[in-house]
């Protein structure tokens, strides 16, 4: 079995750069978002939010060395990718860097032959589908598994 090794990324727009560098992440950011400010994450622990970065392809977005958000890629980098934990700063929304975060996820060479993207929102439904998304087409076909 061969060894999956990916390279680092990195994006630049104006003075934003998006990098999948993971030693530049800043996780006390990261999880304070996630954590304290998501409705989907709200009072995970610290070692949730590591853990979570470390199983996936991380996204960081940046002003400066001061980053201003973060997504990660759950994937197998074959077929399957799940986008999750979307964020922009506050300060910086408002000016397009979700959609561009979004679309250089989409964009990564090392992603070139997934077919099937995912993702699951309670708010953001018009921004996705201006980048192309849908809602899904046969919905029952996915099955979960409910926590009791």
């Amino acid at each position: 079995m061969t060894a999956l090794i990916i390279a680092d990324h990195l994006w630049q727009r104006d003075d934003v750069t998006l990098s999948t560098k993971r030693t530049r992440l800043d996780m006390d950011w990261i999880h304070y978002q996630l954590a304290e400010r998501s409705y989907w994450a709200q009072g995970q622990t610290r070692a949730a939010t590591e853990r979570a970065i470390a199983a996936s392809l991380p996204f960081g977005l940046y002003h400066g060395e001061a980053q201003i958000g973060f997504a990660r890629l759950i994937t197998d980098y074959t077929r399957f990718g799940w986008l999750c934990d979307v964020i922009i700063d506050e300060a910086w929304r408002g000016h397009g860097l979700g959609s561009w975060l979004a679309g250089c996820v989409r964009e990564h060479p090392e992603l070139a032959t997934v077919r099937r993207w995912m993702l699951s929102t309670n708010d953001a439904h018009q921004l996705y589908q201006r980048l192309g998304w849908r809602v899904v087409q046969e919905p029952h076909k996915l099955m979960e598994f409910p926590l009791s």
